[in-house]
């Protein structure tokens, strides 16, 4: 046996060992259900705050007073004194915005550095009559608004899913068939985790090994060959789909 037998072997007895006492249950209520919590509270903060901020009637963007106020203090803090952040935006008759007589696009990619990735960020709140440092007041303050929303969705989320897990958890402790039930996903779980880690990363070593780096082929000859390894990494979906094989093949 090789070194990577060693490391397979191990890694695969090592996680179903933790999967099996973890189960299945702590598992998804952990790290996983957190990052999920993280993504439900920046879907649901990105959603509501705009609506809080700002409305639209009849192509006229009205903010709201709290807005209004921060705006207001952000905007005289932000070094724009170019004639292009203090013109009114003019839509033409083809929906591109102008500043004079120059398109915003334009006029914003002629700016060193930033320009490009200013259009990018006001591009969706670009209204006829409103100037760039007005916009840009206000995606600042939508920016730290989120924030605060996000925070907050994230611990009031993270109280529910604690006592969410924690009847969970009491049921399971009280009931023999459930929990065994749980832990054998835990074990399942953690088997299609760590395969898919090592077929990972015996993918982007052999997609390195390309570039004829030694020590990327030491460590493809190390990861990749044995009794266990060899088989197990021939069999990669991933090397499959892109084609690529093992360099002992």
């Amino acid at each position: 046996m090789t070194i990577g037998d060693f490391i397979l072997i191990g890694g695969v007895l090592l996680f179903a060992i933790i999967g099996l006492v973890r189960g299945g249950a702590k598992m998804f209520f952990g790290l996983f259900m957190l990052l999920i919590i993280m993504l439900i509270a920046s879907f649901l903060s990105g959603l509501i705050c705009p609506l809080l901020l700002k409305s639209e009637k009849d192509g006229s963007v009205q903010y709201t007073s709290t807005a209004t106020r921060m705006m207001d203090s952000i905007g005289e803090k932000l070094p724009l004194d170019e004639e292009l952040y203090n013109t009114p935006l003019v839509k033409g008759s083809n929906g591109v915005y102008y500043v004079g007589e120059t398109s915003l696009d334009s006029a914003l990619a002629a700016e060193a550095g930033v320009g490009t990735v200013l259009y990018l960020v006001v591009e969706e709140d670009l209204a006829e009559g409103q100037t760039l440092r007005t916009i840009l007041s206000y995606k600042v303050t939508e920016y730290i608004f989120e924030l605060i929303a996000w925070v907050i969705l994230v611990i009031l989320l993270a109280i529910l899913r604690n006592i969410v897990r924690k009847k969970i958890y009491l049921y399971l402790d009280n009931h023999s068939v459930p929990s065994k039930i749980d832990r054998g996903i835990g074990l399942v779980l953690n088997l299609v985790i760590i395969v898919s880690i090592f077929w990972l990363v015996g993918f982007f070593l052999v997609k390195l090994d390309g570039e004829g780096d030694s020590i990327v082929s030491g460590a493809v000859s190390v990861v990749t060959k044995g009794k266990v390894a060899g088989p197990f990494h021939k069999i990669n979906p991933l090397l499959t789909l892109a084609q690529r094989s093992l360099p002992s093949a």
